[in-house]
């Protein structure tokens, strides 16, 4: 008992320290690429057809043709923060979405609005999967809202996530989640 008090704390003085890190802030890079990234402007039927397109592709992560869906979704130049990572190309997001794809299963996402303010489509959406690690596999849920800017081609060069990682994720991974619980007891589990 005394050996995983002793690695408990230290994880958690480690993790601490990780957290107190000295990063700049994504505020100033989405301003940035807010005002420098310009896309086509909305209308309704626009708005619509992105949403739909948006999570038609993220409806196939898991299986063998999201990568190619999520591909052609996007331009090769853009701007992309999804809460957990931000990338300025689609190479290197492709990347990411590989890894994401060999980590979940039974995706299913949910379309509740979209919406639009001049060049940005507000995608309101509902996701639902498994995600696999440490050997575990765990179902978790999760509410969020992308904003995305497109260009002619129609594919994605600008795109904010917002959601809550809290519940969306830490709080379901295994050996972390009751660490995260642990330390931030004030929101309900």
């Amino acid at each position: 008992m005394k050996i995983f008090t002793t690695l408990l704390t230290t994880t958690i003085a480690v993790l601490s320290l990780t957290a107190c890190k000295s990063l700049p802030s994504y505020t100033n890079d989405y301003s940035q690429a807010d005002q420098n990234i310009k896309g086509i402007t909305f209308n309704d039927e626009q708005a619509q057809q992105i949403g739909s397109r948006f999570i038609d592709a993220f409806n196939a992560l898991g299986t063998a043709n999201f990568v190619a869906q999520a591909s052609s979704l996007y331009a090769d130049q853009l701007y992309i923060n999804d809460t957990l990572s931000q990338f300025s190309n689609k190479q290197d997001l492709i990347k990411h979405f590989d890894g994401m794809n060999n980590r979940v299963s039974n995706v299913n996402v949910k379309l509740i609005s979209a919406t639009y303010h001049e060049d940005s489509a507000y995608i309101h959406w509902y996701m639902a999967y498994d995600f696999k690690m440490f050997g575990r596999t765990k179902s978790m849920t999760s509410y969020g809202i992308s904003e995305v800017k497109i260009n002619q081609n129609q594919q994605i060069i600008f795109q904010q996530d917002y959601w809550d990682p809290a519940n969306g994720l830490y709080r379901s991974l295994p050996v972390f989640g009751g660490a995260y619980k642990w330390v931030l007891p004030f929101k309900k589990p």
